[in-house]
Protein backbone atom coordinates (compact mmCIF):
# COMPACT_ATOMS: atom_id res chain seq x y z
CA UNK A 1 0.00 0.00 0.00
CA UNK A 2 2.67 2.44 0.88
CA UNK A 3 4.71 1.67 -2.62
CA UNK A 4 1.41 2.85 -4.60
CA UNK A 5 0.53 5.60 -2.17
CA UNK A 6 2.65 7.90 -4.97
CA UNK A 7 0.26 6.28 -7.80
CA UNK A 8 -2.62 8.40 -5.40
CA UNK A 9 -0.77 11.10 -4.65
CA UNK A 10 -1.42 10.54 -1.37
CA UNK A 11 1.28 10.55 1.91
CA UNK A 12 2.38 7.01 2.90
CA UNK A 13 2.40 7.61 6.37
CA UNK A 14 -0.89 9.18 6.41
CA UNK A 15 -1.84 5.74 5.63
CA UNK A 16 -0.23 4.24 8.16
CA UNK A 17 -1.80 6.39 10.90
CA UNK A 18 -5.44 6.05 9.07
CA UNK A 19 -5.04 2.35 9.46
CA UNK A 20 -3.82 2.49 13.08
CA UNK A 21 -5.62 4.76 14.25
CA UNK A 22 -8.66 2.68 12.41
CA UNK A 23 -8.16 -0.54 13.83
CA UNK A 24 -7.69 0.59 17.86
CA UNK A 25 -10.59 3.06 17.28
CA UNK A 26 -12.69 -0.29 15.84
CA UNK A 27 -11.17 -2.77 18.80
CA UNK A 28 -12.70 -0.28 21.31
CA UNK A 29 -15.49 0.49 19.75
CA UNK A 30 -16.49 -3.15 19.28
CA UNK A 31 -15.91 -4.07 23.31
CA UNK A 32 -17.96 -0.50 24.12
CA UNK A 33 -20.70 -1.48 21.29
CA UNK A 34 -20.57 -4.75 23.07
CA UNK A 35 -20.85 -3.74 26.51
CA UNK A 36 -24.21 -0.95 25.43
CA UNK A 37 -26.09 -3.68 24.32
CA UNK A 38 -25.70 -6.68 26.70
CA UNK A 39 -24.42 -4.77 29.38
CA UNK A 40 -25.90 -8.15 31.70
CA UNK A 41 -22.92 -9.88 30.44
CA UNK A 42 -20.14 -7.92 32.78
CA UNK A 43 -22.36 -7.91 35.91
CA UNK A 44 -20.42 -9.37 38.75
CA UNK A 45 -17.46 -9.16 37.04
CA UNK A 46 -16.15 -6.00 35.90
CA UNK A 47 -12.58 -6.73 34.91
CA UNK A 48 -14.27 -8.74 32.30
CA UNK A 49 -14.30 -5.51 30.00
CA UNK A 50 -10.76 -5.89 29.41
CA UNK A 51 -10.78 -9.62 28.10
CA UNK A 52 -9.34 -10.68 25.32
CA UNK A 53 -12.39 -12.77 24.41
CA UNK A 54 -13.23 -12.20 20.95
CA UNK A 55 -16.64 -13.18 21.28
CA UNK A 56 -17.25 -10.07 23.67
CA UNK A 57 -16.87 -7.65 20.36
CA UNK A 58 -19.81 -6.19 18.33
CA UNK A 59 -18.19 -6.01 15.21
CA UNK A 60 -21.06 -3.70 13.61
CA UNK A 61 -20.51 -1.54 15.93
CA UNK A 62 -16.62 -1.93 15.76
CA UNK A 63 -16.38 -1.09 11.91
CA UNK A 64 -18.64 2.12 12.37
CA UNK A 65 -16.65 3.61 15.20
CA UNK A 66 -13.70 2.58 13.36
CA UNK A 67 -14.69 4.40 10.09
CA UNK A 68 -15.79 7.51 11.71
CA UNK A 69 -12.03 7.64 13.38
CA UNK A 70 -10.67 7.16 9.99
CA UNK A 71 -13.10 9.46 8.04
CA UNK A 72 -12.22 12.44 11.00
CA UNK A 73 -8.69 11.87 10.41
CA UNK A 74 -8.98 12.26 6.54
CA UNK A 75 -11.24 15.28 7.04
CA UNK A 76 -9.05 16.87 9.47
CA UNK A 77 -6.05 16.23 7.03
CA UNK A 78 -8.22 17.94 4.24
CA UNK A 79 -8.05 14.98 2.08
CA UNK A 80 -10.08 14.35 -0.95
CA UNK A 81 -11.85 11.40 0.72
CA UNK A 82 -12.52 9.64 -2.66
CA UNK A 83 -8.39 9.46 -3.78
CA UNK A 84 -8.09 8.38 0.11
CA UNK A 85 -10.57 5.09 -0.64
CA UNK A 86 -8.15 5.00 -3.59
CA UNK A 87 -5.16 4.25 -1.95
CA UNK A 88 -6.56 2.09 0.67
CA UNK A 89 -7.40 -0.38 -2.47
CA UNK A 90 -4.30 -1.94 -2.54
CA UNK A 91 -3.99 -2.37 1.38
CA UNK A 92 -7.71 -4.16 0.36
CA UNK A 93 -6.09 -6.08 -2.47
CA UNK A 94 -4.21 -8.17 -0.32
CA UNK A 95 -6.15 -8.60 2.91
CA UNK A 96 -9.10 -9.55 1.13
CA UNK A 97 -7.62 -12.91 0.03
CA UNK A 98 -5.67 -12.98 3.61
CA UNK A 99 -9.01 -13.14 5.16
CA UNK A 100 -10.48 -16.06 3.40
CA UNK A 101 -7.77 -18.03 3.32
CA UNK A 102 -7.96 -17.56 7.40
CA UNK A 103 -11.72 -19.08 7.10
CA UNK A 104 -9.94 -22.05 5.15
CA UNK A 105 -8.27 -22.63 8.11
CA UNK A 106 -10.47 -21.98 10.75
CA UNK A 107 -13.19 -24.62 8.93
CA UNK A 108 -15.65 -21.79 8.54
CA UNK A 109 -17.64 -19.94 5.86
CA UNK A 110 -17.65 -23.75 4.37
CA UNK A 111 -19.75 -25.23 1.23
CA UNK A 112 -22.17 -27.43 -0.21
CA UNK A 113 -21.27 -31.18 -0.11
CA UNK A 114 -20.33 -31.68 -3.43
CA UNK A 115 -18.90 -35.23 -5.99
CA UNK A 116 -16.73 -33.39 -7.48
CA UNK A 117 -12.77 -34.14 -7.63
CA UNK A 118 -11.98 -31.08 -5.90
CA UNK A 119 -13.82 -31.51 -3.44
CA UNK A 120 -12.84 -31.29 0.42
CA UNK A 121 -13.27 -33.51 3.53
CA UNK A 122 -14.77 -31.28 5.63
CA UNK A 123 -17.60 -31.12 8.84
CA UNK A 124 -18.04 -34.77 8.23
CA UNK A 125 -18.80 -35.05 4.32
CA UNK A 126 -16.65 -33.63 0.92
CA UNK A 127 -17.92 -30.06 0.13
CA UNK A 128 -17.33 -27.35 -2.39
CA UNK A 129 -13.88 -25.74 -0.64
CA UNK A 130 -15.49 -21.82 -1.61
CA UNK A 131 -12.77 -20.34 0.92
CA UNK A 132 -10.27 -21.48 -2.08
CA UNK A 133 -12.42 -20.57 -4.93
CA UNK A 134 -12.98 -16.93 -3.30
CA UNK A 135 -9.19 -16.83 -2.49
CA UNK A 136 -8.02 -17.74 -5.81
CA UNK A 137 -11.05 -15.05 -7.23
CA UNK A 138 -9.85 -11.92 -4.85
CA UNK A 139 -5.86 -12.86 -6.72
CA UNK A 140 -7.11 -11.22 -9.99
CA UNK A 141 -7.79 -7.97 -8.70
CA UNK A 142 -4.88 -7.88 -6.55
CA UNK A 143 -2.41 -8.49 -9.63
CA UNK A 144 -4.24 -5.93 -11.33
CA UNK A 145 -3.50 -3.89 -8.80
CA UNK A 146 -0.05 -4.13 -8.64
CA UNK A 147 0.81 -4.04 -12.11
CA UNK A 148 -1.95 -1.21 -12.67
CA UNK A 149 -1.45 2.61 -11.98
CA UNK A 150 -4.50 4.60 -12.20
CA UNK A 151 -5.32 6.14 -15.14
CA UNK A 152 -5.23 9.70 -14.72
CA UNK A 153 -8.58 10.48 -16.47
CA UNK A 154 -10.65 8.72 -14.46
CA UNK A 155 -12.01 10.27 -11.12
CA UNK A 156 -10.96 9.86 -7.99
CA UNK A 157 -12.83 6.59 -6.26
CA UNK A 158 -12.94 4.81 -9.74
CA UNK A 159 -10.29 2.49 -8.45
CA UNK A 160 -12.20 1.54 -5.25
CA UNK A 161 -15.14 1.48 -6.57
CA UNK A 162 -14.25 -0.80 -9.34
CA UNK A 163 -12.39 -3.19 -7.22
CA UNK A 164 -15.94 -3.39 -4.58
CA UNK A 165 -17.71 -3.81 -7.58
CA UNK A 166 -15.49 -6.61 -9.38
CA UNK A 167 -15.05 -8.19 -5.32
CA UNK A 168 -19.06 -7.91 -4.68
CA UNK A 169 -19.24 -10.23 -8.67
CA UNK A 170 -17.53 -13.12 -7.24
CA UNK A 171 -18.88 -13.13 -3.80
CA UNK A 172 -22.59 -13.43 -4.96
CA UNK A 173 -21.75 -15.92 -7.81
CA UNK A 174 -19.52 -18.03 -5.28
CA UNK A 175 -22.21 -17.81 -2.67
CA UNK A 176 -24.49 -20.05 -4.43
CA UNK A 177 -22.26 -22.82 -3.43
CA UNK A 178 -21.68 -21.99 0.01
CA UNK A 179 -23.92 -22.99 3.44
CA UNK A 180 -25.98 -19.98 3.87
CA UNK A 181 -25.53 -18.07 6.84
CA UNK A 182 -28.98 -16.68 6.94
CA UNK A 183 -32.31 -16.92 4.52
CA UNK A 184 -33.64 -13.65 4.19
CA UNK A 185 -37.03 -14.58 2.71
CA UNK A 186 -35.68 -17.60 1.48
CA UNK A 187 -32.74 -16.00 -0.07
CA UNK A 188 -28.90 -16.02 1.05
CA UNK A 189 -27.98 -12.92 3.04
CA UNK A 190 -24.48 -12.94 1.09
CA UNK A 191 -26.16 -12.65 -2.06
CA UNK A 192 -28.59 -10.00 -1.19
CA UNK A 193 -25.65 -7.54 -0.16
CA UNK A 194 -23.83 -8.57 -2.70
CA UNK A 195 -26.25 -7.05 -4.72
CA UNK A 196 -27.09 -4.03 -2.89
CA UNK A 197 -22.98 -3.05 -2.94
CA UNK A 198 -23.13 -3.64 -6.67
CA UNK A 199 -25.86 -1.73 -6.78
CA UNK A 200 -24.82 1.56 -4.71
CA UNK A 201 -21.17 1.17 -6.49
CA UNK A 202 -22.45 1.79 -9.59
CA UNK A 203 -24.90 4.37 -8.84
CA UNK A 204 -21.24 6.29 -7.20
CA UNK A 205 -19.13 5.06 -9.95
CA UNK A 206 -21.83 7.09 -12.31
CA UNK A 207 -22.13 9.89 -10.34
CA UNK A 208 -18.43 10.39 -10.57
CA UNK A 209 -18.12 9.72 -13.72
CA UNK A 210 -20.63 12.81 -14.17
CA UNK A 211 -19.87 15.21 -11.50
CA UNK A 212 -19.34 18.83 -13.86
CA UNK A 213 -15.36 19.30 -13.24
CA UNK A 214 -14.76 15.88 -14.72
CA UNK A 215 -17.15 16.35 -17.43
CA UNK A 216 -15.61 19.86 -18.87
CA UNK A 217 -12.45 18.00 -18.06
CA UNK A 218 -13.49 15.40 -21.12
CA UNK A 219 -14.76 18.11 -23.09
CA UNK A 220 -11.45 19.82 -22.70
CA UNK A 221 -9.64 16.62 -23.76
CA UNK A 222 -12.00 16.04 -26.45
Amino acid sequence: MDKKAKAFTIDSELLDKALLIGTISAIFGARFSYIISYPSAFKGDISSIFSLNTALLDPAGGFVIGFISVFLLVSRQKIEFWNFLDSLTPFLGVFIPAYFLSRFASGSGFGLATNLPWGIYLWGTTRHPVQLYLTFLSLIPLAIILLYAPAKKLPSGSTFLIFTIFTSSYILFIAAFQVPNSLIAGFRFEQIASWIIILISLILLNSRMRTPALKDHYETQG
